[in-house]
């Protein structure tokens, strides 16, 4: 018996795993740097710059920046010291197919410091590195055959397409006008997120916005004059994925990478000027709705069949959601009496984390860096890219701050389903049937065309203009008349 085939071919996760990392550093102020007296912020962020595969090996390259925020022993004043570091995380596979894609995520854990001398300290830097690969899987499936009947079922399904991550460059400056000249810069704060994708063929555009605040010390009378100035730009890049097309959907997830900040003299010759460079780290995930017929049963008219099934896994029921949520959430500080607010950060440490971030200056007159997380909640998705829109927030009392935050997400729905899929039929040798010239059938309500037709050996199609129907399930109960072959 002729049969002919048809080929699925779906991109699917075929190795998955995840690896704890710990690192531990000892860093040491650089010569420009003044000594340290006492540690007012230590802040620690891993991000990953790119993945490769070669001999069944996934390694996944990375960086580590720590920011130092503290006061000097000399001066007494507010410093800053930047420290970078690598990292690489390796995993054997038993993978030799190359045409696939890595996923890869980096899950903060923890960090902690311990000052050593003046001019060291230890850092120990907890995370954990996961990876997803994903490769095209072929599965065949029985499209038609001599003397057979298919059925077969409309789904509607999506799959990745391809992944990438970028690396968007950006260059621009802030400038102070509240009068007074820069003194020193203490702190930068970056909040990084996708505002807007567009997609034609292998290329897509992603437009990145990323606010600023910028903490430093003004040239006044006063000791320790503390100022903060922002500013947001747009970044605009263009990703290369081959095989993505207009009308798919992108996951965008942007995380900042290396930031770089000066301080540089206007045309009065003042330092009211602060260049900011760096880069964001873009993870680019494009997924495409698909709709095939996929065999599913088969039966012959005039013998008995063996049909054969392999399984085959789908995502269906899916949707792509572009939402807000509002949050109120109180962050208290018991070992802080708090009488004004420098400066504050506000970014979310996974979809449903929000994590508050800021310099404080308590009663005594001291700078004091405060930092809390608080689990939110909001409507679950597999795949969720979330970030704050707007906030603001109140002194409730000397140690609780409240927050109100809008967060805007993109997510995408969906649920995996197991099929099995028709992939051969066979014809049994023996008895041969004929289907009866004509039957009356008695049909229940919801009942399906295509097992009565296999029942009583006949094809829907007589079924349907035998009795005048359209729907492939019976709306109501029926009597039929079956006509045979």
């Amino acid at each position: 018996m002729e049969q002919c085939k048809k080929e699925i071919c779906t991109k699917r996760c075929i190795f998955s795993k995840s690896a704890d990392c710990d690192f531990d550093y000892q860093e040491n102020l650089l010569s420009y740097n003044d000594d340290l007296l006492k540690v007012v912020r230590c802040c620690v962020n891993n991000f990953i710059v790119n993945t490769a595969f070669q001999n069944s090996q996934i390694t996944v390259y990375g960086k580590t920046k720590i920011t130092l925020t503290y006061i000097s022993e000399s001066s007494g004043c507010i410093s800053c010291a930047e420290f970078e570091e690598d990292f690489e995380k390796s995993f054997q596979t038993d993978i030799s197919d190359d045409d696939l894609f890595i996923e890869a995520n980096i899950t903060d854990k923890y960090s902690n410091w311990r000052v050593i001398n003046q001019r060291r300290i230890d850092i120990h830097n907890s995370f954990a590195v996961s990876v997803c690969t994903y490769a095209p899987c072929k599965t065949d499936m029985a499209d038609s055959a001599d003397d057979v009947m298919i059925d077969k079922q409309k789904v509607d399904y999506i799959s990745r397409v391809g992944f990438a991550y970028v690396k968007a460059e950006f260059e621009d400056e802030a400038v102070v006008t509240d009068g007074a000249a820069i003194q020193k810069i203490i702190n930068v704060f970056a909040d990084a997120h996708c505002s807007e994708t567009k997609i034609i063929a292998d290329k897509m555009l992603v437009k990145t916005s990323l606010r600023f605040s910028v903490l430093y010390t003004a040239d006044s009378d006063k000791q320790n004059d503390v100022r903060h100035c922002e500013k947001t730009i747009e970044i605009s890049t263009i990703v290369d994925i081959n095989g993505i097309a207009e009308g798919d959907a992108a996951l965008v997830y942007a995380k900042t990478g290396n930031i770089f900040f000066k301080t540089k003299t206007d045309k009065n010759n003042e330092l009211t000027v602060i260049d900011l460079a760096g880069d964001v780290n873009l993870s680019c995930c494009v997924y495409r709705k698909y709709s095939e017929y996929l065999s599913d049963d088969a039966y012959s008219v005039n013998h008995d069949v063996n049909n054969f099934f392999t399984p085959l896994e789908l995502d269906v029921d899916y949707s792509l959601v572009k939402e807000s949520y509002s949050s109120t959430v109180k962050f208290e500080f018991e070992s802080v009496d708090i009488s004004e607010i420098l400066d504050l950060d506000v970014s979310l440490s996974g979809d449903k984390t929000i994590e508050l971030s800021a310099f404080v200056m308590n009663k005594k007159g001291e700078i004091v860096f405060v930092s809390d997380k608080k689990q939110i909640e909001f409507a679950e998705y597999q795949k969720c890219s979330a970030y704050i829109s707007s906030y603001d927030y109140v002194i409730k009392t000397d140690n609780v701050i409240e927050l109100r935050t809008a967060i805007a997400y993109t997510a995408l729905s969906y649920k995996p389903r197991n099929f099995n899929l028709l992939s051969k039929v066979e014809l049994k040798s023996g008895n041969e049937y004929d289907s009866p010239a004509l039957a009356v059938y008695f049909a229940d309500k919801n009942e399906r065309l295509w097992d009565i037709a296999k029942c009583f050996r006949t094809s829907v199609e007589l079924i349907k203009k035998e009795n005048e129907l359209t729907d492939d399930v019976l709306d109501t109960k029926r009597i039929l008349l079956i006509p045979g072959m």
